[in-house]
């Protein structure tokens, strides 16, 4: 059978999204699938897949797959994009979306330059001892999926490429987690670059921005609202009270079938 789907972008953290809320769900292997069409080269190219589902009691519901078909608990990334598609679907500004991680709420800010506000909800420190990992100090943070947060002086250029995976795979975290180092410019400004459990480096992660602005302020390193920059762009992170706020442009790929 044939399936539609589109393709987005936030700050060059892709997915391929699924729209099947009108139409029966198909009996597929949707990890499977993630694997297949993940693939760069040799298919569409993605960091991963994601469904959007009815939802008995949000506006819809987000289901994603990592590009190594292991099933995500939440992507600030996608959520950004579901809430923009959705936003046009139904004709408002303000979205709510079901996920793993609970109810996440959406904002578009801007339709012309599509820009997007998510509640990516209350942060927290998985542990509160700093942990060292292959020679890496860092923090467990959780925004609904779990984070090593680790501050440099500076970023070499492979620094995700050569130390993202060991870590992601070490004994410490048997599930895995995703793996953010970071640099700070100054109070409101950050780098980072970043290993994406299921995925590996890709050029953004929106948990991730949340995660290491959470650590650096808890730290007393940094002050809201931060400038995060990231390879594929750059996001607004804010503090409010005890939730994560996060702002970003998002885009429109392509659009397209494939035979499933």
């Amino acid at each position: 059978m044939k399936l539609d789907f589109f393709k987005m972008q936030a700050q060059g953290n892709d997915y391929i999204y699924f729209n099947l809320m009108d139409k029966p769900i198909p009996q597929t292997d949707f990890a499977k699938l993630a694997i297949n069409l993940s693939k760069r080269n040799f298919s569409i190219g993605s960091d991963g897949i994601v469904l959007i589902l009815n939802s008995e009691t949000c506006d819809a519901k987000m289901s994603m797959f990592n590009a190594d078909g292991s099933e995500g608990l939440m992507c600030g990334s996608a959520l950004r994009c579901v809430s923009y598609y959705l936003s046009q679907k139904f004709g408002k500004n303000e979205i709510s979306v079901e996920t793993l991680s609970g109810i996440k709420s959406g904002l578009v800010i801007d339709k012309n330059k599509k820009l997007v506000t998510i509640n990516l909800g209350i942060p927290k420190f998985i542990q509160e001892e700093d942990l060292m990992i292959n020679d890496h100090t860092g923090n467990l943070i959780s925004v609904g999926n779990p984070h090593f947060v680790v501050f440099k002086d500076s970023l070499p250029e492979n620094i995700a490429e050569k130390q993202g995976q060991s870590i992601e795979k070490a004994a410490n975290f048997p599930d895995g987690i995703n793996v953010e180092f970071v640099q700070i410019i100054n109070k409101n400004e950050i780098k980072m670059k970043v290993w994406e459990r299921g995925s590996g480096v890709t050029l953004a992660c929106g948990t991730g921005a949340g995660a290491a602005t959470f650590c650096g302020i808890k730290k007393g390193f940094l002050s809201s609202p931060v400038t995060m920059q990231m390879p594929g762009g750059s996001v607004t992170v804010e503090l409010k009270k005890a939730d994560i706020f996060l702002t970003g442009t998002v885009e429109h790929v392509f659009s397209g079938s494939i035979e499933i």
